[in-house]
């Protein structure tokens, strides 16, 4: 074979070897570039999922603070209707003191000031009309209430007070007309005409 065609051979694989070297980087390359590619889109997707966390984590901050603002306007609300309650009572006894006070039941001394005591003895009451009448208001409206059947739940509702409210002014209702039952309270009702007579039947 003429040297020159070796020559010539032996040029085309040089060419074909350097080619294939060519090619061999050139993917390599490629795969080192698509390998940042997908690294720089994990870090992405790591800086999106972070941020998804912040934002669950305020959102779960805010909702907690919701709560926590709930129930300190639950606690106010209570402690207000405790108060209410507390001043509901005040004046209830207030008010059977300043009747006792005007019945001469309680005999001040000299000494204006002396606080009244938080309990009174029930009056000397010599018929049933006068008794009707040593009860306050609120008295009435209960013993009217309960003659009619309805529940302290019912009547607190009514008129807008609470149950222990109802509760109190219904046992000092009893210790005054020395009642201690409904059904008592409902003869007494009728008779001193709280209670209209057709309601008989239905009680």
């Amino acid at each position: 074979m003429p040297k020159s065609v070796i020559n010539d051979a032996g040029e085309d694989q040089q060419k074909n070897q350097a080619a294939g070297l060519n090619s061999c980087e050139s993917r390599l390359e490629q795969a080192e570039a698509r390998t940042a590619q997908a690294e720089t889109r994990t870090e992405q997707a790591k800086v999106r999922t972070e941020l998804a966390e912040t934002r669950t984590e305020q959102s779960e901050t805010r909702t907690e603070q919701a709560k926590t603002r709930t129930e300190q306007a639950e606690s106010r609300t209570e402690q207000a209707e405790t108060r209410t309650e507390k001043a509901e009572l005040r004046t209830e006894q207030a008010e059977t003191a300043l009747e006792a006070v005007a019945g001469k039941e309680i005999h001040l001394g000299p000494d204006i000031s002396t606080p009244f005591p938080k309990t009174f003895p029930p009056p000397k009451i010599v018929d049933e009309s006068t008794l009707l009448e040593a009860l306050t208001g609120r008295q009435r409206e209960i013993l009217k209430l309960i003659a009619e059947g309805r529940n302290t739940k019912e009547i607190a509702e009514i008129l807008k007070v609470s149950p222990k409210t109802v509760e109190y002014h219904r046992v000092k209702l009893m210790d005054c007309l020395n009642i201690h039952d409904v059904p008592g309270l409902v003869r007494f009702a009728l008779r001193v005409g709280l209670l209209p007579q057709d309601k008989l039947a239905a009680g």
